[in-house]
């Protein structure tokens, strides 16, 4: 995947660019998500993510979601990050734990964000 994104900033100027993974699910099921997260975070710092967090409304709806974020310091970075991650046995290994929980747990996709200021 190749991307081509002008830093509005200019030279010298750090872009971040965040993946958003947007997971959807039952009380019990999100619970498990949780530990999850917390369990993939030192992985997806290993495969080269900075900041992973889990995310939950406090209001204003969507409480039966959460988004997962990971920081990346550009385009490039996060496809390396992706090339490891899907070349490991944990990436196999979670894709079959996450078709085992849907419908209680859906994954609804991920977007990629990045900083324009």
């Amino acid at each position: 995947m190749q991307y081509i994104v002008v830093n509005p900033r200019g030279e010298g100027n750090e872009m971040l660019i965040t993946a958003i993974t947007t997971w959807e699910g039952t009380p019990t099921a999100l619970e498990g998500l949780v530990a999850g997260s917390q369990a993939a975070a030192p992985i997806h710092e290993g495969f080269g993510a900075k900041n992973p967090r889990l995310m939950r409304s406090a209001s204003g709806g969507d409480m039966h979601r959460c988004e997962y974020m990971i920081d990346f310091d550009s385009f490039e970075a996060y496809g390396r990050f992706l090339d490891a991650m899907n070349e490991s046995a944990w990436w196999s290994e979670t894709t079959a734990a996450v078709a085992s929980a849907y419908p209680a747990l859906k994954n609804c996709g991920t977007r990629l964000v990045y900083n324009v200021i």
